[in-house]
């Protein structure tokens, strides 16, 4: 049976492997790596990258497919966090990381066979996080199904 915690650790490790190929020429943006994204709470205080991803489990529902499986219905939260530069570079910078995850998950909806659906349900920006000006955000949400066979 595959659990939440390996379906979050599988988008994770694609958001890494892959993220940086639809990246556009025009705007520079950093490679993404185990260092700038976590399975956690947006931690704005302790941000050591300029660039940090974070994914944040929200809720899940759970629907009877038979008497040996569910469809998992999983919605989680994800979080595009840039500092380090002037307001009019952040914001190119973090809708830049946007287009590239849109594109990715677009061309790799299952996770790669790991589950059957994901799709990003809303988007919205932050121009400011928490008073601090210099750090810009989005914040986009996701659904992932799968099927839990138990």
């Amino acid at each position: 049976m595959k659990t939440e915690i390996q379906v979050l650790e599988k988008l994770k490790a694609i958001i890494i492997t892959n993220l940086g190929t639809y990246f556009d020429e025009e705007i520079p943006l950093s490679e993404i790596s185990d260092l700038n994204i976590k399975i956690d709470f947006p931690d704005i205080d302790n941000m050591r990258k300029n660039n940090m991803f974070y994914i944040q489990p929200d809720y899940e529902t759970l629907e009877e497919l038979s008497i040996n499986s569910d469809i998992a219905n999983m919605n989680i939260k994800l979080f595009f966090l840039c500092k380090g530069a002037k307001s009019e570079e952040l914001i190119k910078r973090a809708f830049a990381y946007y287009s590239a995850f849109y594109m990715m998950l677009k061309n790799n909806q299952t996770l790669d066979g790991f589950i059957d659906f994901a799709k990003i349900t809303d988007m919205d920006y932050y121009p400011a996080v928490s008073e601090i000006a210099n750090i810009t955000a989005i914040e986009v949400k996701l659904e992932l199904m799968w099927s839990k066979e138990f």
